[in-house]
């Protein structure tokens, strides 16, 4: 499921400078916060994520292994097995779209992230209850606590400051936006990817090892007596998490063991960023996301009370990414990001067009 192909709210035609055709994803206007809160994490009606099946999946078992819920998305996703461990490799990008309908930009835009071999994710086969769970409200605000069946990570519902993403315009259509290394993750559950995997398996993963479903259970009911961590045990599916339409969106916290380290679970992959970290672009609010060659090349587009601009970057090398800036001000700039002279994030400087407070 390509995205430049499958979201047909498009403002145009552009050509970009390799000479590739995209269409736009466009954005309708800023509704009622309830209203775009709504479509981060469920699929806008006028976005066709997937054709209707004709047959329905069947329900995910507990016997099938975690590997069979990841199945729907290779060979972009791979899995192994080594020990009590699912290894999951992916470059942390989604097939659906991204970016649009973002009012609170941090000047961040999707980059393909290493997580392979040494750095894949870790999904244990064989999750150990804990004596007591763990609750992630004011805690995990740095890493992922879960990993969405497509490959992409997903964080705390809090961002790093303890604000819920959600509530303050952080997030796209689909639930996610990019971190301060371009790294692209959701802060909800992603119900949207029940159209390709089937109503009834799994959405996630927790790093505990536990599964997360949707809102129901696999015979379309509502999930009853649900515990503290919004969890419960059921035949065929054992231990297992619904989401939410609302706070927490996710589990409410580990029911299995899980090493927390400097605010995140431990181990976990670490994403790859090639520059520093920026600010917020106050007022903006993005409009549209391409990807104009596969996994080498986009244009993020955006508008500050009505101006146009937009991000255009490609890859050049591994590690090496050439990014070209048009400012709303007017103002071109091009730059190269190496992610060996990366000097960390959050100490990035924005050029003064984009310094607004």
């Amino acid at each position: 499921m390509k995205a430049a192909c499958g979201w047909r709210l498009a403002l145009g035609l552009v050509v970009f400078p390799a000479g590739g055709w995209a269409h736009f994803t466009g954005e309708p206007g800023h509704d009622a916060a309830a209203a775009r809160l709504a479509l981060a994490w469920r699929p806008a009606p006028t976005l066709a994520l997937a054709a209707p099946s004709s047959s329905k999946p069947a329900a995910w078992t507990l016997a099938e292994g975690p590997a069979a819920a990841f199945a729907p998305f290779a060979p972009a996703v791979r899995t192994r097995v080594v020990g009590d461990t699912l290894l999951v490799e992916s470059d942390g990008l989604p097939a659906h779209g991204m970016m649009v309908g973002i009012t609170a930009w941090q000047q961040q835009v999707p980059l393909p992230q290493p997580y392979a071999g040494a750095n894949a994710w870790r999904i244990p086969l064989r999750p150990v209850p804990a004596p007591a769970g763990t609750p992630i409200r004011d805690r995990f605000l740095r890493g992922a606590i879960a990993l969405a069946v497509n490959g992409v990570p997903i964080f705390n519902p809090q961002n790093n400051r303890g604000a819920v993403s959600a509530e303050i315009g952080e997030l796209d259509r689909w639930g996610g936006h990019c971190g301060r290394a371009d790294d692209y993750h959701y802060h909800v559950a992603p119900l949207h990817l029940e159209a390709t995997t089937g109503v009834g398996r799994p959405i996630a993963f927790a790093l505990d090892g536990y599964p997360i479903l949707g809102l129901t259970e696999p015979d379309g009911s509502a999930p009853q007596t649900l515990d503290a961590w919004r969890g419960h045990e059921t035949p065929g599916l054992g231990y297992h998490y619904h989401a939410s339409e609302t706070y927490p969106f996710l589990m409410a916290g580990f029911r299995g063991v899980v090493v927390e380290r400097e605010e995140q679970v431990d181990p976990q992959p670490r994403a790859q960023g090639v520059r520093e970290a920026l600010t917020q672009l106050r007022g903006a609010r993005i409009t549209g996301f391409e990807e104009m060659a596969s996994r080498s090349a986009y244009v993020l587009r955006y508008e500050v009370r009505g101006i146009p601009g937009s991000v255009s970057y490609q890859r050049e090398g591994e590690g090496v990414w050439r990014f070209r800036f048009q400012e709303p001000a007017g103002e071109v700039r091009e730059v190269v990001y190496r992610a060996s002279e990366r000097r960390g994030g959050g100490k990035g400087k924005a050029p003064s067009p984009r310094r607004e407070r």
